[in-house]
């Protein structure tokens, strides 16, 4: 009877410490897991830079565009000429239900370029990726292309900023850079 006791007192015993823990960790989740309200649906916002120039031959080109955009639906984020494939191409084909964190299954179509993501998103395909909101790295939760040339630079990098599944809306954060400079600097022409 004793035996049966003490083992009845330690199954007690672990039940609670079980609870204990798991109380105490919803209690301090981080603050990127908690869910947020979405914004109101609203169209495209551009935060564009125009281009700045540095001198004859040196120059960056800078775009910074916030896109909304409904499941099922595709924008695309630079213009392409009729009858050739998309320069860039955002697809968004559905969002993820059944975890805390908000994430999207994105299709990105970059003029046939592979594109690379950080390592808490999920590349189901080729430029296929189930990606979550952006925490505060937002290089691992990113999809992004980096393509260094002699004397230019591309860099793009694509960021969940909110997900609504009631309206069935993504939010992206869609950045890209083209740098050019002249290979010869500083030499006398």
């Amino acid at each position: 009877m004793e035996y049966v006791l003490q083992q009845l007192w330690l199954v007690i015993g672990l039940t609670a410490f079980i609870v204990g823990a798991l109380y105490w960790r919803r209690q301090h989740l981080p603050v990127t897991a908690t869910r947020t309200a979405a914004r109101p649906p609203a169209p495209i916002v551009y935060r564009d830079s125009p281009t700045v120039r540095v001198a004859d031959s040196q120059r960056v080109d800078r775009s910074r565009k916030v896109v909304r955009i409904n499941v099922g639906e595709s924008l695309d984020v630079l213009a392409t000429a009729v009858g050739l494939p998309p320069r860039f191409r955002i697809s968004v084909k559905n969002i993820v239900d059944g975890s805390d964190l908000e994430a999207a299954h994105i299709c990105v179509q970059f003029g046939g370029a592979q594109l690379s993501c950080g390592p808490l998103v999920h590349e189901t395909a080729f430029n296929e990726y189930v990606i979550p909101r952006a925490s505060r790295d937002e290089h691992r939760s990113s999809v992004f292309y980096y393509y260094e040339r002699g004397d230019s630079l591309e860099f793009m990098r694509i960021k969940l900023k909110s997900a609504d599944l009631d309206r069935g809306q993504v939010e992206l954060d869609v950045m890209q850079l083209h740098g050019h400079w002249p290979s010869h600097l500083g030499a006398d022409s």
